[in-house]
């Protein structure tokens, strides 16, 4: 309630504020144009010397029309004059799921505080998802949205969910769609990185993603560029998958590559020395076309993600497998050993061909009792690729004709 403000802005329970009109019509179009429309009261200067600033009045009306999808639905109204053009405006329904909302008093009261440059006033509670902390911050974007002044509030409502820490990231790593496009309208790095690598690795998955919920044409253009942008990612991934698996099948460890030197030949009893790796090769070989042939790859349920782990934790061809090799194919004690020792040492040569399909790029840390994601975490996002980046303006080359003050003589 500034004393000086020169609009009232009234609220269907009678809240009241008091602020500025240049504020307000710097702050959102929507409401400058609002102010543009209006015809200003007259104000004597018995009523100036009485205190009285008011120019504007504008009023929030319940909206009948939005009761039940949006309880808090409003619009506002220009009515100072009759006659006056009035602007109506509805708040557009919940579509992210997210739960109730706050009442309308408290999301406008923080969305005018942020105008003026004051830390809206979120509630907190003992909640250990922050439900009502979180509804708040939504709100206050939804509210800022429909106003077309999300760069009044941006930065506030990114700041303060980024102080849920953990509590953020793991309610994106379960319902990231959730999440995406709040993250795209705040401009936010953080958190629309992290939405897009859980996208990107639950999009080939069976019911993995809420493709109904991404591609809702009320996202409009911006939906648009983030579904186009997952869809990239994930063929990405995919390709990268086929490039791992084709990799393993060609794949030959460097300790079995011998060449010219200057002072030596490889001959035969240097390949002889080389047969158990050799052997460990084949072995490796036909375990990965084995389960190639069962799906266990990229076409697999879990797009391969057991398989890979599998590999990158050596935790296959193990004693009880080579126990049934050995019964087909005997070999001394010592030529057993020889055999297990070289298998191992081959499959740690395998582990750096999928260690970047596991690399885990998400901000949700996983306890020592939390199993992992069940999807792939690898996904990278440049910031080139953020549906609101634009491109640096190019720099135009000086050139200082104007203070050429030497004459075609060289004389000053």
């Amino acid at each position: 309630m500034f004393h000086d403000g020169d609009v009232l802005i009234v609220s269907p329970t009678g809240k009241q504020w008091k602020l500025h009109s240049l504020i307000l019509a710097q702050s959102s179009p929507i409401l400058n144009k609002i102010l543009a429309a209006a015809e200003p009261a007259h104000l004597t200067k018995k009523d100036r010397d009485a205190g009285k600033t008011v120019f504007f009045k504008l009023e929030m009306v319940d909206d009948s029309k939005y009761r039940s999808v949006d309880p808090e639905g409003l619009r506002y109204k220009a009515f100072k004059s009759v006659g006056v053009n009035s602007r109506a405006l509805t708040m557009p329904p919940n579509i992210n799921g997210l739960g109730e909302k706050a009442t309308y008093n408290e999301i406008y009261d923080n969305f005018f505080r942020c105008m003026y440059n004051l830390s809206p006033e979120f509630r907190q509670d003992d909640d250990p998802i922050a439900r009502d902390y979180i509804i708040d911050c939504t709100a206050l974007l939804q509210a800022a949205d429909f106003l077309d002044a999300i760069p009044v509030i941006r930065v506030v409502v990114e700041a303060h969910l980024l102080r849920l820490n953990q509590i953020l990231w793991h309610h994106i790593s379960e319902k990231a769609e959730n999440w995406i496009h709040i993250a795209a309208k705040l401009h936010s790095p953080l958190m629309f990185r992290e939405c897009m690598i859980h996208l990107v690795g639950k999009y080939h998955l069976e019911n993995g993603i809420n493709q109904d919920m991404l591609r809702h044409s009320q996202h409009g253009e911006l939906g648009a560029k983030i579904w186009q942008l997952i869809e990239f990612k994930a063929k990405e991934l995919k390709d990268k998958k086929l490039k791992t698996e084709r990799h393993l099948m060609e794949f030959f460890p460097a300790r079995l590559a011998h060449k010219d030197d200057a002072t030596s030949v490889p001959g035969r009893a240097i390949y002889a020395n080389d047969i158990y790796f050799w052997q460990a090769l084949a072995l490796c070989r036909q375990y990965f076309a084995s389960a190639f042939m069962n799906g266990c790859n990229y076409r697999g349920a879990d797009g391969g993600l057991a398989f890979y782990r599998t590999v990158a934790e050596g935790a296959y061809l193990r004693v009880d497998t080579l126990d049934r090799f050995h019964a087909t194919f005997e070999m001394s004690s010592k030529g057993k050993v020889c055999l297990n020792g070289s298998i191992d040492l081959i499959k740690n040569d395998f582990k750096p061909v999928v260690k970047d399909l596991l690399i885990d790029r998400s901000q949700a840390t996983r306890g020592p009792d939390t199993p992992p994601f069940a999807h792939f975490t690898c996904t990278e996002i440049l910031d080139e690729e953020f549906p609101w980046y634009e491109p640096p303006a190019p720099t135009a080359e000086y050139k200082d004709d104007d203070l050429d003050m030497m004459g075609d003589d060289g004389d000053a």
